[in-house]
């Protein structure tokens, strides 16, 4: 176990030390400061919208909107830790230099499993809560609810949390496990679909809004929200359920999960991929960082899991909930295809000495690895087309997807030089992908909210000025990262 802690508290370090290259001046921590500050704001505004006539209606001795809010924000907090589980895993590599280095020392499986566990968990927690903190906490201040109020909702959302991660992981493990022992291939594809399918049929067949809406008076065991008796409990509140069988069930799935660790092996064989091989190496210098860029960012397994989960929720999208991409709505393609940007300076970062080597220009190298990535979005993006059968409806419904897609493209190579995931330090990718939720995603509603405030002759000076921002961050960083990492 005390191995296992050191193991976390190493990788911690590591993501401090690449929040110390960030934030490595006093006006990068007054920015970052100040933009989050913003974010809050933004956040706490929206959630007092959502949430505040709940606990309006509860202070006013309105019993049962208590039950209704309790369990629609643990079941909020579930999809969300299903979410984010999802997402690193698609994002971080099972496997890399420094799993290779910890299978020379003594470590049992399950040592350096809980060691990878333990911040995976951690992240995880600290997202959803800080997510639920922004919506929760200035509501809970406005309606005066107290200290034990606050204190033991987010103490039980916490639980909820961990229950839920427990049992994604035990389902995930026990899979790979399996696929692993009848020897078949893209184990971690394998484990995530299985994953995903079991989720959404469980959320079809359990989603009931009348039992939800009685929930709070007669306990139906959703998983979803299975630690909110606790909460009522404690608040002086009915829960109709068991909550000695509550409690039980609880910490079997966490114990379980944790026991799973020791069946799940940190490295497997792999066979590289030959995706491209046809494609020629261009003797000129861009071109061939183009093309290099092309096939590196085609053959990573974690962009290949994207690719394909993206697919499945695209289809699901569209032949589950009906949602054509008809119209306007055939940008968000264009969008989702830019995250193939993402990775891409972290899993090029060993030859960004080699590029220095060479005496290539940062220029040479920034928009030569950039045009790569457009030439693969634009693929990804034709592949969405044919195999969701969707197509722009006119030309400039195609001209506009073209440009959020070198924009998305652009924006997520930005944040990837930010956060950067680096294969040499495992689950950098949690790092990364936390940092770039934390703020891309306010980032969003701030320029979305400029964008529909300004019309006409003013939206067109506005675009150009965010485009050629947009360039200029992306110079400034790769120029940054270039000369402060080498």
């Amino acid at each position: 176990m005390i191995k296992s802690f050191e193991i976390s508290k190493m990788m911690l370090k590591m993501w401090q030390k690449e929040m110390g290259k960030l934030l490595n001046t006093g006006t990068k921590k007054m920015i970052a400061a100040l933009f989050l500050i913003l974010a809050i704001a933004m956040g706490s505004i929206i959630g007092y919208s959502f949430t505040g006539m709940f606990l309006s209606a509860f202070l006013n001795g309105e019993i049962r909107s208590l039950g209704l809010f309790v369990i629609s924000m643990f079941m909020n907090v579930s999809i969300f830790t299903f979410v984010f589980f999802i997402l690193f895993k698609v994002r971080t590599p099972e496997q890399n230099s420094f799993s290779m280095q910890l299978s020379w020392f003594p470590l049992t499986a399950f040592e350096r499993s809980l060691g990878y566990f333990i911040p995976f968990a951690g992240a995880v927690s600290f997202l959803v809560l800080f997510i639920m903190s922004i919506l929760l906490i200035p509501n809970f201040v406005a309606s005066g609810v107290g200290f034990w109020f606050a204190f033991t909702f987010f103490a039980l959302l916490f639980v909820q949390i961990i229950f839920f991660f427990s049992l994604l992981n035990l389902v995930y493990n026990l899979v790979y496990m399996v696929i692993l022992k009848f020897g078949f291939p893209l184990q971690k594809f394998f484990s995530m679909f299985v994953l995903v399918v079991l989720a959404v049929i469980y959320g079809f067949t359990s989603f009931d809004l009348g039992k939800i809406q009685n929930a709070y008076s007669t306990f139906d065991y959703n998983l979803t929200y299975f630690a909110a008796p606790l909460f009522l409990v404690l608040n002086g509140q009915s829960a109709g359920a068991g909550i000695i069988l509550v409690v039980l069930i609880l910490a079997a799935a966490v114990t379980a999960s944790f026991m799973s660790l020791n069946v799940v092996p940190i490295l497997t064989e792999k066979k590289s991929s030959k995706l491209f091989s046809f494609i020629k190496i261009p003797s000129s210098k861009p071109l061939s960082l183009a093309v290099k860029e092309i096939k590196s960012q085609a053959r990573n397994e974690e962009n290949i899991l994207n690719f394909i989960f993206l697919l499945l929720a695209l289809c699901f999208l569209k032949y589950k909930f009906q949602f054509g991409f008809t119209g306007e709505s055939y940008l968000v393609l264009g969008g989702v295809t830019g995250i193939i940007a993402f990775n891409s300076y972290g899993n090029d970062l060993r030859m960004m000495q080699v590029y220095k080597a060479m005496h290539l220009k940062i220029t040479t190298v920034l928009w030569s690895k950039y045009l790569g990535l457009c030439v693969l979005g634009l693929i990804q993006l034709c592949l969405f087309s044919v195999l969701t059968w969707t197509f722009p409806e006119s030309f400039a419904v195609f001209v506009k997807t073209i440009a959020v897609l070198l924009n998305a493209i652009a924006m997520f190579y930005l944040a990837g030089i930010i956060f950067p995931l680096d294969r040499n330090n495992p689950y950098m990718g949690i790092f990364s992908f936390g940092m770039l939720l934390i703020f891309m995603i306010p980032l969003f509603f701030i320029v979305n909210y400029a964008v529909d405030k300004v019309t006409g002759e003013a939206l067109l000076f506005l675009i150009p000025c965010l485009e050629l921002l947009l360039i200029l961050l992306l110079y400034g960083g790769f120029k940054w990262r270039y000369h402060y990492d080498h």
